[in-house]
């Protein structure tokens, strides 16, 4: 029974295609900035500031989008007694804010109370803040930003572990029997003993996926248990159906999860009828005529284009599904492909894993030789394919979930590193498995030699599932960067800043530049060192960016040897603020001198860590490079490595596919680079005000 391969390519790419139209249909309509876990990143009135006027409502803004029927905002007076207007509610036209109204609200101290649970990866995350009307802030009435959970519950990266070890069994091994089984087992150069073995095979790992196709779905519904658990704070065990409807009907999360739960059953049972067709079932080792493999039907080809879907649907509720919208299609879209990658790696190392010892006892000696001397060239194209796919796209994801080196220094930096740790003996797991002990096992099946490969296969497995453990776990954790600067990880404590200008050295420090009082202090010297004593006056503006509101000037203190210092200054709004400092002399011109700061909020601080767009923009484009040259290389690797590949001709299979992204890849990066067509334009002037611009400004617009 002779199979084309490329009509396994074509059925592959005939799902792969409207799998990712899906995925960019979850994603194109986003509009909204996000982050992994819906902290507070802003809020009308900020937190510790001193209102003259009591706001007429509470305004919050978190990190991601929220589910309205899940999410609240209250405001409390000193006495703790609720003070808001009781309708907290979303806003329909922008999904990360809460607010809510407010009577005319008597001189005091305000507590604000938040609790939200995001629309995109179901973590409920709890917050406060104060702010003060009339009069400052009462006495110890600053609060730390809340602690929050290092985990949603504990069996959180557990279950997430066993949805991704259970998609690796059964859709990795479904695209392992149509990419390399079936090709292989009814090619042109087939025997009849390899098509016994292969069913056999195919057989045994089909025991393998019922069982973690069982697992799958049992995890998932421990997902939902999980989530009302969280959310009602009942049991798992004693869960309450109304609230298990609504979370699963009425919330965004929930409508993911009950997608992915369809998909997982629709594979399912398009997996049970691809068994039935094969026959593989009722096989034996001693009688395995007329069986075929589990792959080789339209019914496990639909579940693997099925399982595709699955994988874009479990992107789209990801870590990288909450970055702001200009990057968050190029986001899910590495981590779809990253999904797909390692499933593929993976899947097919479980499957070997699962069935190599019928290649030992199955088919003779001279026939497993010739069997896998055939086989050798197809894993490793895989193998290679998928390592440097997943080497790629994990680079783009890193800095997206990480951002800064320092952020490496929280619970999500060290998963992340100790999933490097692992990836490195997989790989040279696969390279001797690959190039070494498979070569070996051709050349002499059985045996010895067909026992240690069945055995560094294994070794292979087990790293395999921590690291699959290890990707469970960190998407679970808050990510890096959101912790890191909601804890002040790598953040910086004051603003600084330095110049000279018309022979004055200014040396500036904001403390500590967030939300509420300030210090400003400036030191002025001379060229030499030496302190400026007889300057007449040091003013600064501290102005909003975001807005005009006519800030003043504001005298400094002269508290000798040069410095001057004002104390107390008080920054309500959280943000980008342009310093603006004047020195007047009695013997020299005006000294000017501006720079620009973010002022942060201990309540706010979950944003100060953002992926830039031009290098996040940069990273895809480099990403869709390299994987287009990978799939080139993989196109003429009979002629670039005839030892390991044999001596084929290019295939033309590759070439169109590799080009295609290389060619986007180029043109990514010199549209970042050079063209700069789709970036948002930043009409603000860039450079802040000068001794020499604020001249020519006065002469050129004067009266």
């Amino acid at each position: 029974m002779s199979r084309n391969y490329c009509r396994h390519l074509a059925l592959l790419a005939f799902f792969f295609v409207p799998a990712l139209s899906l995925l960019s249909g979850f994603v194109g309509p986003a509009t909204e900035t996000a982050d992994a876990h819906g902290n507070q990143i802003n809020s009308s009135p900020a937190p510790d500031s001193e209102l003259d006027t009591s706001p007429d409502r509470v305004i919050v803004w978190f990190s991601e989008p929220i589910e309205e029927s899940f999410s609240l905002v209250t405001v409390l007076n000193s006495a703790a007694e609720r003070v808001d207007l009781d309708d907290s509610a979303r806003d329909s036209s922008e999904p990360t804010a809460i607010s809510v109204g407010l009577p005319a609200l008597e001189n005091g101290t305000y507590t604000v109370v938040w609790k939200n649970l995001s629309s995109i990866d179901g973590h409920k995350v709890i917050g406060s803040y104060v702010f003060a009307v009339g009069e400052p802030l009462a006495a110890g009435a600053n609060i730390s930003a809340v602690e929050q959970p290092l985990l949603q519950s504990v069996a959180d990266p557990w279950l997430r572990w066993l949805v991704f070890l259970g998609a690796a069994i059964v859709i990795g091994g479904l695209a392992f029997e149509v990419l390399i089984g079936i090709p292989i087992t009814y090619g042109d150069r087939a025997k009849d003993s390899w098509q016994a073995a292969g069913s056999v095979m195919s057989a045994r790992w089909s025991r393998f996926a019922t069982a973690g196709l069982a697992v799958l779905v049992v995890a998932m519904l421990g997902q939902l248990l999980q989530q009302a658990s969280v959310l009602t704070g009942n049991s798992v065990f004693a869960p309450d159906i109304e609230t298990l409807r609504s979370i699963a009907f009425e919330s965004s999360w929930g409508r993911l999860w009950t997608y992915r739960l369809l998909a997982a059953l629709g594979i399912g049972t398009l997996f049970f009828f691809a068994k039935r067709m094969s026959d593989a079932s009722g096989a034996t080792d001693a009688d395995e005529q007329g069986a075929t493999l589990v792959g080789d039907s339209v019914f496990a080809q639909a579940a693997l284009g099925l399982g595709l879907v699955f994988l874009g649907l479990i992107a789209t509720s990801s870590h990288n599904a909450a970055m702001p919208a200009d990057i968050k299609a190029f986001a899910v879209a590495t981590d779809f492909v990253h999904l797909v990658a390692s499933m593929a790696w993976f899947g097919g190392v479980f499957y070997l894993a699962i069935s190599t010892s019928v290649l030992v006892r199955g088919p003779g000696r001279a026939d497993a030789s010739d069997l896998l001397r055939t086989a050798i060239p197809r894993f490793t194209v895989l193998g290679l394919l998928s390592a440097g796919i997943l080497v790629t796209t994990g680079i783009f994801s890193s800095y997206m979930q990480v951002t800064v080196p320092t952020a490496v220094q929280t619970p999500y930096g060290w998963f992340l590193v100790g999933k490097l740790v692992l990836i490195v003996p997989l790989f040279v797991f696969a390279a001797y498995n690959g190039f070494r002990l498979a070569k070996r096992f051709g050349r002499s099946a059985g045996g010895e030699s067909g026992a240690r490969f069945g055995r560094s296969l294994l070794g292979e497995a087990a790293i395999a599932v921590l690291v699959v453990g290890a990707v469970g776990w960190l998407a679970s954790l808050e990510p890096a960067r959101q912790y890191a600067g909601r804890t002040g990880v790598g953040v910086e404590e004051n603003a600084h800043y330095a110049d000279e200008v018309e022979g004055t050295v200014f040396d500036i420090d904001i403390r500590p530049a967030e939300v509420g009082e300030n210090d400003v202090i400036v030191r002025i010297t001379r060229p030499n060192g030496e302190p400026i004593d007889d300057a007449i006056d040091v003013r600064v503006r501290l102005k909003f960016l975001g807005d005009d509101l006519a800030e003043p000037l504001m005298s400094l203190k002269d508290i000798g040897r040069g410095v001057w210092r004002l104390n107390d200054t008080q920054l309500n709004i959280t943000g980008n603020y342009q310093a603006e400092i004047v020195v007047q002399r009695p013997d020299a011109f005006d000294a000017r001198t501006a720079f620009r700061f973010k002022a942060q909020s201990t309540a706010t601080a979950a944003g100060a860590i953002e992926p830039d767009t031009d290098t996040a923009n940069l990273l895809f484009g480099l990403e869709l490079a390299i994987i287009g040259s990978l799939v080139l290389i993989m196109g003429f690797r009979g002629r670039l490595a005839p030892a390991i590949f044999g001596a084929t001709r290019a295939q033309r299979g590759f070439l169109v596919p590799g080009v295609v992204l290389a060619a986007l890849g180029v043109l990514f990066v010199l549209n970042v680079q050079v063209l700069r067509v789709g970036f948002a334009e930043d009409l603000r002037n860039p450079f802040p005000p000068t001794a020499d611009s604020v001249a020519i400004g006065q002469s050129r617009y004067a009266g």
